[in-house]
């Protein structure tokens, strides 16, 4: 299976891109991962909020092929343990998802239609992180729950 962290908004921080390259490696190890940039729509700051997440979410739509299987980042989304995702990531694979992508929206959220595409609704806390840390987290817990499917060290339980 492959998986794709699909993100609106700008290029990482030094130190997040050194943090995301470790992981990105290890994950090599399991499956095809790999991480894509989605530059914010021009003028955002002449949109209004909900005009800029239709565009938004019409550039990810259009992006989407038919088979992917979406999971979108989103504050009203259910929580996982990182065994819980483990379980998932294997669940995913043993039902011949051929390509997983994890999709952070833009500052403002996920377009409404995006979210009705989504096959999983995911929130990683009630906290709010920058997406630079969102991305550098979202890879070390998909690292995380492959050590975990792989009985491996990493993760103490």
């Amino acid at each position: 299976m492959k998986i794709q962290l699909w993100s609106i908004g700008k290029e990482n921080d030094a130190y997040i891109n050194e943090g995301i390259k470790i992981f990105q490696k290890r994950l090599q190890h399991y499956t095809d991962f790999d991480i894509k940039l989605i530059p914010t729509v021009k003028q955002a700051g002449s949109l209004s909020v909900p005009e800029l997440k239709k565009q938004e979410g019409k550039m990810i739509l259009d992006m989407l092929q038919p088979q992917d299987y979406l999971l979108a980042l989103d504050e009203r989304g259910k929580t996982m343990t990182t065994l819980q995702l483990s379980d998932f990531l294997q669940q995913r694979a043993n039902a011949g998802t051929r390509q997983l992508i994890i999709l952070i929206g833009g500052a403002f959220g996920i377009d409404t239609a995006v979210l009705e595409r989504a096959q999983t609704k995911l929130s990683l806390s009630a906290l709010t992180f920058p997406h630079q840390l969102v991305r550098l987290i979202v890879t070390e817990q998909l690292y995380r729950a492959y050590t975990v499917l792989n009985n491996e060290k990493y993760h103490h339980q």
